[in-house]
């Protein structure tokens, strides 16, 4: 098991935009199979950067997350107000 913390930060006042993108993709992400946990919130002390908190089960979750429908989709459409690319950090648990 470990977590994703992915940092993304995108122009300003695209946060409405960012808003309309994520509930899809945070409600099936979800329902993927071995997902444990999937969320993303807003860094208090940066308004333009957000933080996705994930939880899988195993590299097969993640790598089958990342082949689903509602994730190529968020990240198409997701390019077009992001400032930065997309840092992805892995945490192994114990």
């Amino acid at each position: 098991m470990f977590n994703i913390i992915g940092v993304l930060s995108i122009n300003p006042n695209s946060g409405d935009k960012l808003a309309q993108l994520l509930v899809p993709l945070i409600a099936a992400s979800r329902k993927d199979p071995g997902c444990i946990g999937y969320d993303c919130k807003r860094d208090e002390l940066n308004a333009d950067t957000y933080l996705f908190i994930e939880t899988w089960k195993d590299d097969a979750s993640l790598d089958a997350h990342m082949q689903t429908a509602h994730f190529k989709t968020f990240v198409e459409q997701v390019d077009a107000i992001l400032e930065a690319p997309l840092e992805l950090h892995k945490i192994m648990l114990d």
